[in-house]
């Protein structure tokens, strides 16, 4: 089944949130904290010693064989059509392996579009000097960040073939006349949450914010070149179970699946069946035991949509995780899974760049400021999980609009010829101006009838706050949490902006992690031994993350688990 591409493209609605936001050998041997996080082999177990048992942990009667309506063989079985699924049975393909991918969408499915790239031939056109040799700072921070429990065999596999991977799909997108644009980078005063220019992305006539919505110009023509190399997809078909040969304990030859008229179908994979089916936010019972510090924002009115793009409080019910378990597949030894919460990000707070936090001052409910503010968004959204009623209050002057000559919007590039365009100081007052119109924010020209508008908060310790935090920025010191004088902007001349923040659903997009995973992308199980014939690729590979997703590296993960890993499991299966 195809589609018609410009229809496709011009069908996608452009997200504000997304803007900013949102890739042989034995498994990675990382410390297990907690052991909650065991795999279906250690479920009897945990139930001996008085842990709950979930009901996905128990598989599902097997498809006889008998019920099966059809059947069909390739090399290579892809399941799931989001980026990671397309990449793979686009690169096998090209490679002229018979590849059947199958997906429970009814088409591609996508999010965001800032793929990170490492040494890429569009970074050389602009004499961006990023290479392997040069980024062992930032991945010592990834790896400190994640408490050095994370994988560091994939993350370095990333770094040393980010360059040809990427290089494939500049090719692939450049020659359907798609233009690669490059997001400029983060220049963090005191180097600690510095990048380079490094998410690409891509941008057509339809499409001009290639962050928040180029990766539905990739999942487009990836979807050209499965069906042109005569390899099948199959859309609304959703997987049931994994098939394990000799009882359970040999190769995984094949999936079984419901088709949309009922009929349960066979998909035989001679080479490898490959899972790609994003991650397990849709089910609570697999996020209270693999990630439960999350739960709180989880949308109660969560419903199952495959074809969800943006969807917050919950995205997918972890299909392929399940199936996994249900074969003897080992969970992932981080433990909690690292959920991804925009946060900060999705509010639109008044910062110079998307990924930056409000630098001016940060209060709770209690008028109290909590925080070093000088830090990203992603890491700011984390403080305010710990207070009051998951609650922040940002407050500020007209005046700092002109603190920045220019202002980066998400998806904002390094040329700025295409791509959204940086604000000028005025541009983001107005902004301001008609958020305080429309409610968003509150306005008022003292502050004290500003505080009066802020819902919850103690007003009074409010203004004696501020009183200290304006005599800190004269003085040149901050004297609580010596934050970097250069971020101490006073909140003295009215008019006076504030806005009023709260950790919600509306903050949290999906899980990451599931399934234990070398950096192969071999399923393996909890003896780190690979399940032959078993990968699986894109957000639910194992150990990539720990404690959250920070969106540190921008675009890492479509850069490193779903194009590079991706991009090496197609081409290596079919050259097999």
């Amino acid at each position: 089944m195809s589609m018609d591409r410009r229809s496709f493209i011009k069908g996608m609605a452009v997200s504000g949130v997304a803007a900013t936001a949102a890739g042989l050998a034995g498994c990675a041997a990382a410390p297990n904290k907690g052991g909650a996080a065991s795999g279906s082999g250690n479920a009897s177990a945990s139930a001996e010693a008085g842990a709950k048992r979930y009901s996905f942990e128990t598989p599902p009667k097997s498809i006889e064989e008998s019920q099966i309506a059809e059947t069909y063989e390739a090399d290579i079985v892809v399941v799931g059509a989001g980026v990671s699924g397309m990449v793979c049975a686009a690169s096998a393909a090209q490679e002229g392996a018979d590849v059947i991918l199958f997906a429970a969408s009814t088409a591609p499915v996508f999010r965001g579009g800032s793929n990170h790239g490492i040494g890429t031939k569009a970074q050389k056109r602009y004499g961006i000097d990023y290479n392997a040799n040069n980024l062992s700072p930032m991945i010592k921070k990834q790896m400190a960040d994640a408490g050095y429990l994370i994988d560091q065999k994939k993350w370095w596999k990333w770094i040393n073939h980010s360059s040809e991977s990427m290089d494939w799909l500049i090719d692939v997108m450049e020659e359907a006349g798609w233009e690669t644009t490059i997001e400029v980078g983060y220049d963090d005063p005191d180097g600690v949450f510095s990048f380079q220019p490094s998410a690409h992305n891509w941008i057509s006539d339809e499409v001009t914010n290639g962050s928040a919505n180029g990766q539905g110009l990739v999942v487009s023509e990836l979807e050209r070149i499965i069906l042109e190399n005569g390899c099948r997809i199959d859309y609304r078909t959703v997987a049931q179970h994994l098939v394990r040969d000799d009882d359970n304990t040999g190769r995984v030859s094949a999936v079984v699946a419901q088709n949309e008229a009922g009929d349960y179908v066979k998909y035989i994979g001679r080479k490898a069946v490959v899972l790609a089916t994003g991650d397990f936010s849709g089910d609570r019972e697999m996020m209270e035991k693999y990630c439960p510090w999350a739960m709180d924002l989880l949308d109660e009115n969560w419903s199952l949509d495959y074809d969800a793009g943006f969807q917050f409080g919950g995205l997918y019910p972890g299909d392929g995780q399940k199936m996994g378990l249900w074969v003897g597949a080992g969970w992932q030894k981080v433990y909690p899974n690292a959920p991804m919460i925009l946060g900060m990000i999705a509010a639109q707070l008044p910062s110079q760049i998307g990924v930056q936090n409000y630098t001016g001052p940060n209060l709770n409910m209690n008028g109290e400021r909590y925080m070093n503010e000088d830090t990203t968004a992603t890491y700011s959204v984390m403080s305010v999980m710990n207070q009051p009623e998951r609650t922040a209050y940002f407050i500020w002057e007209a005046a700092y609009a002109y603190r920045y000559d220019t202002w980066c919007v998400g998806g904002t590039t390094i040329d700025q010829d295409n791509g959204p365009k940086p604000k000028t100081s005025e541009e983001i007052l107005a902004e301001w101006e008609a958020a305080a119109e429309n409610r968003a924010y509150v306005k008022a020209d003292t502050i004290e009838e500003l505080l009066s508008q802020l819902d919850g908060i103690d007003a009074e310790q409010a203004k004696a706050t501020l009183e200290r935090y304006n005599m800190y920025c004269e003085n040149g010191v901050d004297e609580d949490f010596h934050k970097d004088p250069r971020y101490l902007a006073p909140v003295k001349t009215g008019p006076f902006f504030g806005f009023k923040y709260q950790v919600d659903p509306s903050a949290f997009l999906c899980v990451t992690g599931g399934l234990r995973t070398n950096e192969n992308m071999q399923v393996c199980d909890e003896n780190d031994v690979p399940i032959d014939g078993l990968y699986n690729l894109g957000v639910m590979v194992g150990d990539s993350y720990g404690t959250l997703y920070n969106f540190g590296v921008e675009g890492h993960n479509l850069g490193m688990n779903c194009i590079t890993f991706g991009y090496l499991v197609g081409r290596d299966l079919a050259r097999a």
